[in-house]
């Protein structure tokens, strides 16, 4: 097995908690709606290409008050699109332990959104010496072409590059590209998996 070099994170549910079905309880409840009458609406705005750039903040609102009959404006959007964040502390004492021996760098899908406020609360940021952020390179997980700007961007060869995400589909994506992939589920074992390959922590 090569020395491992990279490790690339995802954020959600790794280094960032949050309710999502309670995000969505914010939004229908202010609608005057019922769970299962806004699963349509979330279909549309999941169409619209939030997380890929293709709409901005502003049109993704304009789309949203449209499908909702809402007024929504965009410093409420902010509260109730952001709501429930908050940081995995365990992990972010992770990566400032890794930091001093690895790359690290940031593999996420995200929306302009989620991002600025994560930042701006948290500075995830201050982790990582590369942002792969979906919105920014027009893909998303578990589309290959965002696993590849990580070789691309690293000139580190694949295998000694290591995938960490919640998510079953991006782990099997990751490896298809040469990544090593671990699936997370609590620090504890991620640490546990770690030194099963050889990183330190």
């Amino acid at each position: 097995m090569q020395e491992i070099q990279l490790l690339a994170f995802d954020m959600g549910h790794v280094l960032i908690d949050f309710e999502w079905p309670s995000v969505c309880e914010g939004f229908y409840r202010k609608a005057g709606l019922e769970r299962e009458g806004f699963a349509p609406v979330l279909k549309h705005l999941g169409s619209l290409g939030y997380e890929t750039g293709r709409v901005g903040t502003v049109e993704f609102l304009k789309e949203l008050n449209t499908a909702l009959n809402t007024d929504i404006d965009e410093a409420e959007f902010e509260i109730l699109w952001n709501a429930t964040f908050r940081e995995n502390l365990e992990m972010s004492a992770m990566l400032k332990e890794l930091k001093n021996s690895y790359w690290l760098y940031l593999l996420s899908n995200t929306n302009e959104s989620h991002y600025s406020y994560i930042q701006r609360e948290f500075d995830v940021a201050r982790h990582f010496s590369e942002l792969i952020l979906s919105y920014e390179v027009g893909c998303t997980k578990p589309e290959l072409a965002i696993y590849q700007e990580v070789i691309s961007r690293s000139g580190i060869a694949p295998g000694s590059c290591v995938f960490i995400d919640d998510l079953e589909d991006n782990i099997s994506a990751a490896r298809e590209v040469g990544l090593h992939a671990i699936l997370f589920t609590t620090p504890a074992a991620l640490k546990e998996d770690f030194r099963a390959i050889g990183v330190n922590v």
